[in-house]
């Protein structure tokens, strides 16, 4: 696993949720495929050179730079699955689900190569398993994972201080569902070689998604003690991912202090300091989330994503004309053929001119957007953040049946990558738009169907709540309100 070259990540299967202050929406972003493990310059013009400019970018927020460097080092080896896996994965963030499907058939055809010659080649089962999920043939991924098992079995046996063995297994067992079976190949990881930063590393990780918030830190403490001081990337990442864990506990200021930790390590990565910010939005200390998200652009001077945070942010904070120069700055930024970043800058320019009470012009900026958005997804017209984006933008046009019509069109044709997320926001949106067109019985059914994806949203349950007020059915508004309420009363 570790050993792999091309992987972004030193375990392949993480994933980070940042929080946002709304309902604790984890919103799924690719921090974690930053290579932090590569310490050594590699050579220029090889795999791990371009690689390794790869997880800088990714660092910096630039998943579309990103993206481009991964295509260098294709160009070295072409046939290598691993980047293909990660070129997937980046599209998939940047909601280009349709290339990344295709990213991912190609890297599976080249793991179906490898197995043929091999079939005993664990890592490709697991490989094969991961791609397979990602397109959604779950019982081929079940299958795909057995097998990896197996093969894993053979070495642990072998070898039962194979750590590494140990942990691929852990991990396939999460996967599988098998919870118990996966927390004691943990305990064996970390028992074979109780020295191994990494066994420590992946069992915090685990134990943090069991929500064993303590137990969880304690293994990342354990991890962070067997790093020697020199290594201050991967200190970095290890506090950092501390952080994570402790965020999904709602441990704020706990959260907070590991994340100042991992800056004093590594400080010059933009997407850090924007966690940071995060973080400090939901314990409301605005202001210095705000001069974090200027520390973020001292780094990265034209994140233009960091400039729209910052300006979210001023418009949140009523600093409206503060706010309207941030989007001024976006746009002088933007490429004026990057259709789709200017689509969803124009929608916020919109927005806080709204708020101003400059009707005229926000009309004006939201039609600009709806023309960009119809642009962009003639290009990409399976790109989901976009769809989302149109239907959102439709909403705030007063436009709710044509809105409707895009959000089922996402829920009906998109695929499943990293569904419940995507699918919760997504049957939320269509549940505003019933209840704007007072079809409250189908956005009760909306709101429940966003419930089930992702319980704890603050919107999903308002929303259910203003649906059953407007059905009569005063007890269980009454519920549905409160439980809105003490979700948000936790932020």
């Amino acid at each position: 696993m570790m050993k792999d070259k091309g992987r972004l990540a030193e375990h392949r299967h993480d994933d980070r949720r940042m929080p946002a202050r709304s309902g604790f929406k984890m919103i799924f972003c690719l921090a974690s495929l930053a290579i932090l493990g590569l310490q050594a310059a590699a050579q220029e013009d090889t795999v791990d050179y371009w690689m390794e400019r790869a997880g800088e970018y990714v660092n910096n927020g630039s998943f579309d730079q990103a993206i481009s460097v991964i295509d260098q080092a294709l160009k070295i080896d072409p046939e290598n699955a691993s980047l293909l896996m990660d070129r997937a994965d980046l599209l998939n963030v940047e909601g280009k689900a349709k290339a990344s499907l295709e990213t991912y058939e190609k890297a599976l055809s080249l793991l179906d190569q490898d197995l043929n010659k091999n079939p005993d080649d664990a890592e490709a089962w697991r490989d094969k398993a991961q791609v397979l999920r990602n397109l959604n043939r779950q019982n081929e991924s079940n299958i795909a994972s057995e097998k990896a098992l197996e093969a894993f079995d053979k070495r642990t046996d072998r070898d039962p201080q194979d750590v590494e063995a140990w942990l691929e297994k852990a991990w396939l067992l999460k996967e599988l569902g098998r919870w118990d079976e996966a927390r004691a190949a943990y305990d064996k990881a970390t028992d074979a070689v109780p020295q191994s930063y990494m066994a420590w590393r992946c069992k915090g990780k685990f134990l943090s998604i069991m929500g064993e918030t303590n137990e969880s830190v304690k293994a990342y403490e354990r991890s962070i003690e067997l790093i020697p001081a020199n290594e201050t990337a991967l200190l970095s990442d290890l506090w950092s991912e501390k952080s994570e864990a402790l965020m999904m506990a709602e441990s704020w200021e706990d959260a907070l202090a590991a994340m100042e930790k991992a800056l004093e390590f590594s400080p010059k990565y933009s997407l850090m300091w924007t966690f940071k910010a995060a973080i400090l939005l939901n314990i409301g200390r605005d202001n210095e989330a705000l001069e974090a998200y200027d520390e973020a652009l001292t780094r990265n001077p034209a994140g233009v994503s960091i400039w729209r945070n910052k300006a979210g942010l001023l418009a949140e904070m009523k600093r409206y004309n503060e706010s309207l120069q941030a989007y001024d700055e976006i746009i002088k930024l933007t490429d004026e053929n990057d259709t789709e970043e200017l689509a969803l800058i124009w929608r916020g320019k919109g927005s806080v001119l709204n708020e101003t009470g400059r009707h005229a012009e926000a009309m004006e900026a939201w039609e600009r957007s709806l023309e960009l958005h119809d642009e962009a997804l003639v290009r990409a017209p399976e790109d989901i953040d976009l769809l989302e984006s149109k239907g959102l933008l439709l909403f705030d046009l007063g436009r709710y049946e044509e809105a409707l019509e895009v959000y089922d069109r996402i829920i009906e044709g998109a695929p499943r990558i990293e569904p419940a997320a995507l699918a919760d926001m997504v049957w939320a949106d269509k549940g505003d738009a019933l209840r704007a067109l007072g079809r409250n019985q189908e956005a009760l059914v909306a709101y429940n169907r966003a419930i089930d994806l992702f319980p704890i949203d603050v919107r999903d349950w308002q929303g259910r709540g203003e649906a059953q007020k407007a059905l009569g059915q005063a007890y269980s508004a009454i519920w549905s309100l409160r439980v809105a309420k003490e979700l948000k009363d936790r932020v």
